[in-house]
């Protein structure tokens, strides 16, 4: 068989893929297309049963198949691995959204939470001060909370825009492919790191002490 049938076949199978990826989850965006074709042995899988889109989900995704066709391949997550990471990204993009809109709320403000824990305070309510003032503390870790979301989500998203531009690198250039290597790892170790600001977000909705893990930044 020679490669042109070959690679007639693995374009059928892509167009095949593409029509069923858009019979059970809709209309795919250009680009979703194109990588359901092209990559359709990682891409297919992933966008069938995936959540409904989330950007940074997205990007992650369509990084890991865009480096899915250069030398980096060996080095990447396999399918279900990738599942995994994509869901935690995506996951961790739905929580800062949730803490932007509950910070932005009027009786989530800090100072007026401490002006009121101040005036119980001196009207001689010291329990109902003390618990305020637990308060204006809890605030104050979500707010730490948001800002170490934000900052991780933004390293992850700059990771992934690097994971692109170095797979079309060492797509020109083979011999880079083992320094990228280090790349793949980092952008993996991120995502899964997103895991220890859930335990963390869990600790403070129960009141418990977070046990970071060791290794890992634990700046509340």
């Amino acid at each position: 068989m020679s490669l042109g049938v070959i690679g007639l076949g693995y374009a059928g199978i892509g167009v095949v893929t593409a029509i069923a990826i858009a019979a059970t989850r809709g209309l795919p965006t250009v680009v979703d297309a194109f990588l359901a074709v092209a990559m359709w042995p990682l891409w297919a899988p992933l966008a069938i049963v995936r959540e409904p889109k989330d950007a940074r989900e997205q990007e992650l995704l369509g990084a890991l198949a865009r480096a899915q066709g250069s030398p980096l391949a060996s080095v990447l997550p396999d399918a279900e691995s990738a599942r995994v990471l994509a869901s935690r990204l995506r996951e961790a993009s739905v929580r800062l959204g949730e803490l932007d809109e509950v910070i932005a709320r009027p009786d989530f403000d800090p100072a007026i939470v401490k002006a009121r824990a101040e005036d119980l305070r001196a009207r001689g309510a010291v329990t109902a001060a003390a618990t305020a003032e637990l308060r204006v503390k809890t605030l104050g870790q979500l707010r730490t909370l948001r800002e170490r979301y934000r900052s991780e989500l933004e390293e992850v998203r700059e990771l992934i825009a690097q994971l692109v531009t170095q797979a079309e690198l060492v797509r020109l250039q083979p011999s880079a492919a083992e320094a990228s290597s280090e790349l793949v790892r980092e952008l993996v170790a991120r995502v899964e790191g997103l895991g220890d600001l859930f335990a963390y977000q869990a600790a403070i909705e129960t009141g418990q002490e977070y046990q970071p893990v060791l290794g890992r930044s634990t700046s509340a």
